[in-house]
C-alpha cells in the first residue's frame, strides 16, 4: 500500500507543484489508467473511469464551492424572481451551489448591498412598498428580489457573485484537477474489492478537499 501512495504521490506531484495539469476527460483517465496499472481497457472501462471523473467532478465543484462567477441580470417591473444566472450567465453554469452576495446599481448610479433573507424569514418582514430592492434570497436557482420592482427599476441592473458545480474536469481550477484523479482511482479499486487502498485514497480525498477549501475561504485578516 505504501508503494501505491508513493506512486500516486509522484505522479500528481508536477500537477500540484506547477499548477498546470489542464486535465480533459481524456488525459485524466490516461492518468488513472496509469496508477492502474492497465494503459488500455480491460478490467476497468472507459465509460465507468468517465463516470467517476465526470462524478469526482460533481463533488469537488459542490463542496468546495472553487468555481466563481458573477453576472448582471436586469430588473423588470412588478418581477421579484429571476433565472437569468442560470439560462443567460456564465458558460457552463447549470446549477448553483452558493450565491455571496449581491448589489443593485440605481438610476443615480449608486452601488447598494443587498441583504440576504432566507424564504423562512420572508413572513417576518415588515410591510414594504413597491421600489428599489433591499433584500435578495437564493432558492432553486433563482434570485428573488426585495421590494417589487417598479417602473422606475425597470431596466436596472444587480450583480451577482456565485459558485457553481460542473461536471467536467477542464473547468475546475488546476490545483483542484489532481484530486478528480485520486477519487476516481479510489473507486477503481474499490471495484476490484482492494477496499483498504480504495478507503485511505478517499479519505486522502476528503482531507485535500477540506484543506484547499480552508485555504480558498478561511484567509486571515491582513496585516496593516
Amino acid at each position: 500500500m505504501k508503494r501505491l501512495f508513493i506512486l500516486v504521490a509522484l505522479l500528481l506531484l508536477p500537477m500540484n507543484v506547477y499548477g498546470a495539469s489542464f486535465y480533459t476527460e481524456a488525459t485524466a483517465r490516461a492518468q488513472i489508467r496509469s496508477i492502474l496499472n492497465e494503459s488500455t481497457a480491460s478490467f476497468w472501462s472507459d465509460v465507468e473511469i468517465n463516470n467517476w471523473i465526470t462524478e469526482a467532478s460533481i463533488d469537488i465543484s459542490a463542496r468546495s464551492l472553487c468555481l466563481q462567477a458573477s453576472d448582471t441580470f436586469l430588473l423588470v417591473t412588478s418581477q421579484y424572481e429571476y433565472t437569468d444566472l442560470v439560462t443567460g450567465g456564465a458558460a457552463g453554469v447549470t446549477d448553483i451551489t452558493k450565491v455571496w452576495g449581491c448589489f443593485y446599481v440605481s438610476p443615480d448610479n449608486e452601488h447598494i448591498g443587498l441583504k440576504r433573507i432566507y424564504p423562512s424569514q420572508i413572513a417576518d418582514l415588515p410591510f414594504m412598498a413597491a421600489g428599489p430592492p433591499k433584500y435578495y434570497y437564493f432558492v432553486a436557482n433563482v434570485i428573488g428580489i426585495l421590494p417589487l420592482p417598479t417602473s422606475a427599476e425597470n431596466g436596472e441592473s444587480v450583480r451577482v457573485y456565485y459558485s457553481y458545480q460542473t461536471n467536467a474536469i477542464a473547468d475546475l481550477p488546476n490545483t483542484y484537477q489532481s484530486l478528480v484523479i485520486i477519487y476516481a482511482t479510489s473507486m477503481a479499486y474499490k471495484k476490484e474489492h482492494r477496499y483498504a487502498e480504495s478507503k485511505e485514497l478517499y479519505g486522502m480525498y476528503l482531507e485535500q478537499l477540506n484543506a484547499l477549501k480552508q485555504e480558498l475561504y478561511l484567509v486571515p485578516p491582513e496585516v496593516k
